[in-house]
């Protein structure tokens, strides 16, 4: 026999899941520099490279860090990011607005 509550009762863990994940992995990943600007930066670079070796380095790399931000790992996708550009010898350029990066530099005091 089953019980009339059993309905019920999965909607409410269904909700409760979905509440709990909040938004989905591709739109938290997809808005964040380290998913987007920087992996566009490591893949231009790639691109425009001469040597055969860097660019299969810098590839894995951007491969890697591209997995890592589909689950959800910017830190991580990051540093692979910025590995691939340093194989390749090219710095990584920052579009932040200077007011941002003064929210965020420390304090000469050191407290």
């Amino acid at each position: 026999m089953r019980s009339p509550l059993l309905p019920a009762l999965f909607g409410f863990v269904v909700t409760g899941a979905i509440m709990l994940t909040g938004t989905p992995a591709t739109a938290q990943a997809a808005t964040d520099y380290r998913c987007t600007d920087l992996v566009t930066q490591a893949r231009t670079a790639a691109a425009g490279t001469t040597d055969a070796t860097r660019a299969a380095r810098a590839r894995s790399f951007i491969s890697t860090g591209v997995a890592l931000c589909n689950a959800r790992s910017a830190g991580p996708a990051a540093r692979q990011f910025r590995s691939a550009l340093r194989v390749l010898g090219v710095d990584e350029v920052r579009n932040a607005a200077p007011g941002q990066m003064a929210a965020t530099a420390p304090t000469a005091g050191g407290n």
